[in-house]
């Protein structure tokens, strides 16, 4: 049939009518975009995300009342390259900030950029290196607020979260784009006492939660057992508490600047943390769950209240989907693709695809693992002796067992989707630039130079 012609004219237009009577009213663009990153959190330490312990009461209680991603993955287990991809949408072999001596190129513009050119406020309060203008995902900010944190302090980020609390304040006369990203789950784990009491077992040994001894142990300097890591896992927990304890507070912010109705906030991770999962500890080796697996919530004007999504999404679907919460059109060709429609009633789950990550750090060379998943299996690929291991996360989430052998049609079949997906094309040469001491010192000390 060919709806062509004069006659076909009022069938469309009843057909156009009817389709808008059935759709729900589009949710206005909120006035204020706050989008907060704990580093280095794992989904699977918080209450609202399975976890046993009591770590995250804040988090939880504000979680149900927003849309939960419960299987999101991040592109790669370090801070740099992960957060370049949630604020452009480009996966790393895309963008190609994977190491420290490269700057983000301009063909990857970040959300600040284009929500800036939409006529938004953008601002961030960040403690982080590689979050600072050093890199290029400062771009677009209009204000940044760059707060070097010591990793010895036990004492919260609580400036970071003042200065988030200050922008919401201000007077305004068009919407705010703000980014709040602090370390305070990061190690060093040490945390005020108050938030340790709850958490912290008998213990007799030497581990105290130190980058500097960690960094120990993966030269062979350092032997930890099961104790230990119960222990790391102790302190660990202590951290998330605290910054659960800033997140109560910058929620408390944004109800006093009366803006809480128009307010969206999307709470995430870069990437989680070892505690022997794998044998390891720290991030950026590996690609297990424990350091890919992150938390996602979004909770706003026009977001459903109790939902919890099963798809497996990406941080690179982050992007887009702030755009689209701004009411601004994605750019296409992003790799990421806008979640939105998973709370909307003619939405639902994400079309099923291929979710990829790369780009791991502080092994015998970058850049040697690449993951692919098609769902429940996982390939994970090393490029220099080029085996792989698959790993079915529905039968064997702890990724304990090797299926490859099990199963070579699907290795096979994955194996080709990573050469496939390392056939696309960058969106530009990303930038080089030396470091200085000052920086290969700070990095250093945050475990992320040798």
């Amino acid at each position: 049939m060919s709806f062509r012609g004069p006659r076909a004219r009022p069938l469309l237009a009843a057909l156009t009518l009817a389709a808008a009577a059935c759709a729900p009213p589009r949710a206005p663009a909120p006035e204020v975009l706050l989008l907060v990153s704990i580093d280095t959190l794992r989904a699977d330490h918080l209450g609202c995300y399975g976890y046993a312990r009591s770590t995250s009461p804040a988090i939880d209680a504000w979680a149900a009342g927003g849309t939960l991603f419960e299987d999101v993955t991040s592109p790669s287990p370090w801070t740099l390259p992960a957060h370049a991809s949630l604020l452009t949408g480009y996966y790393p072999s895309r963008h190609g900030l994977k190491e420290l001596d490269r700057q983000l190129p301009g063909g990857a513009r970040t959300v600040a950029e284009m929500l800036a050119e939409a006529g938004w406020a953008t601002a961030a309060v960040v403690n982080s290196q590689h979050l600072g203008p050093r890199f290029g995902l400062a771009r677009g900010f209009a204000e940044l607020v760059y707060l070097e944190e010591r990793m010895d302090q036990r004492e919260p980020t609580r400036r970071l979260v003042d200065l988030a609390i200050e922008h919401l304040h201000r007077p305004r006369d068009r919407p705010l784009f703000l980014f709040l990203h602090t370390y305070d789950v990061h190690s060093d784990y040490r945390s005020l006492p108050e938030h340790e009491a709850p958490f912290l077992r008998d213990y007799g040994g030497p581990v105290d939660g130190s980058t500097g001894q960690l960094i120990a142990f993966r030269k062979g300097e350092l032997s930890l057992g099961p104790r230990d890591a119960a222990r790391l896992v102790d302190l660990y927990d202590a951290g998330i508490r605290q910054a659960d304890a800033e997140f109560a507070r910058l929620l408390e912010g944004v109800e006093r600047s009366g803006r809480a109705a128009e307010t969206t906030v999307v709470l995430l991770s870069d990437h989680g943390e070892e505690f022997l999962d794998h044998g390891g500890v720290l991030h950026g080796r590996t690609h297990f769950q424990e350091l890919l697996r992150v938390p996602l919530v979004i909770h706003g004007p026009g977001v459903p209240a109790g939902r919890r999504v099963g798809a497996p999404v990406s941080l690179v679907d982050v992007a887009p989907t702030l755009l689209a919460l701004a009411g601004v059109a994605p750019p296409a060709g992003l790799d990421g693709i806008d979640l939105s429609p998973t709370w909307k009633r003619w939405g639902g789950a994400p079309t099923p695809r291929l979710l990829f990550a790369e780009a791991d750090h502080n092994n015998a060379e970058p850049d040697i693992l690449r993951t692919v998943r098609d769902g429940r299996h996982k390939l994970i690929l090393d490029r220099l002796d080029r085996t792989s291991r698959l790993f079915d996360l529905e039968e064997d989430p702890g990724e304990r067992t090797d299926m490859a052998g099990r199963d070579p049609r699907t290795a096979a079949r994955l194996r080709a989707e990573i050469a496939r997906f390392l056939q696309l094309r960058p969106v530009g040469e990303a930038g080089s630039a030396a470091l200085s001491q000052e920086e290969i010192a700070l990095l250093r000390s945050l475990g992320y130079l040798p």
